[in-house]
């Protein structure tokens, strides 16, 4: 079964992003909204009780937290978080055992700011 994950770009795998970000960890916040109105989007960080959904963050060497996946806190939610700390961990694992060099990371850092579907 692949694991899919809803805030990556279509076609992007998660060890491709661990390793183009050099995570080194991950976390886990528990959001609620306020928005005032239908249309706004604003989230704030709070206590699980009054948490309406949770967001998986992969930690880069920088500090940066990159939005993995949402979940509604929900009896399923709570698997799906389950699935995805644990695939997060083992991508982590993974890509310890062969960690990219700077050159690799510069070099993947290029190719992630070149479009392919650009007119040169």
């Amino acid at each position: 079964m692949t694991q899919s994950f809803n805030c990556l770009p279509a076609g992007e795998t998660l060890d491709d992003l661990i390793r183009r970000e050099c995570a080194i960890g991950f976390d886990l916040r528990f959001c609620r909204s306020v928005a005032v109105s239908e249309h706004d989007r604003d989230t704030i960080t709070c206590d699980p009780p009054e948490a309406e959904f949770a967001t998986l963050y992969a930690l880069n060497d920088l500090g940066e937290a990159i939005s993995i996946h949402d979940v509604d806190l929900t009896s399923a939610g709570a698997d799906e978080v389950a699935a995805v700390a644990r695939a997060l961990f083992v991508a982590l694992v993974n890509a310890r055992r062969g960690p990219p060099d700077a050159a690799q990371r510069h070099e993947a850092e290029q190719a992630a700011l070149i479009d392919p579907d650009r007119i040169t």
